[in-house]
């Protein structure tokens, strides 16, 4: 990403936190913080951002996700329900088959940026 557009990224962004906090008491940040862990500890485990990464090339059926992740169906069955719960993922069934998507591109860019930096500093 070009310096600009970064710089620009995170000016909306710090502008779009303010402006959705700004009339909110102590109270009311203390729960927003208390969410903002909770959504992070989702993402907080390896499972979750390898079947994130899979799913963001384009929606997968849950056995396509198994297949690429190398974990058990359940396992996977289970990080999925989690994602989908904090609703990062988008869920389908037809049939007996059920289909996962990406629900929330901002939390994909967000884990894309810092794994982009992760792997910039391993070089």
């Amino acid at each position: 990403m070009h310096v600009c557009a970064y710089m620009l990224k995170t000016v909306n962004s710090k502008a779009k936190v303010k402006k959705a906090t700004k009339h909110l008491p102590p109270k009311a940040m203390e729960k927003v913080f208390a969410h903002v862990a909770e959504y992070f500890n989702v993402l907080s485990e390896p499972s979750r951002l390898r079947i994130m990464y899979t799913i963001c090339s384009g929606e997968k059926s849950v056995s396509e996700v198994v297949k690429l992740c190398g974990s058990s169906q359940a396992n996977v069955s289970r990080h999925l329900a989690a994602l989908h719960k904090a609703g990062i993922l988008l869920r389908r069934k037809e049939e007996t088959t059920v289909y996962y998507s990406i629900a929330d591109n901002a939390t994909v860019e967000m884990c894309q940026t810092v794994c982009a930096k992760i792997a910039e500093n391993l070089h």
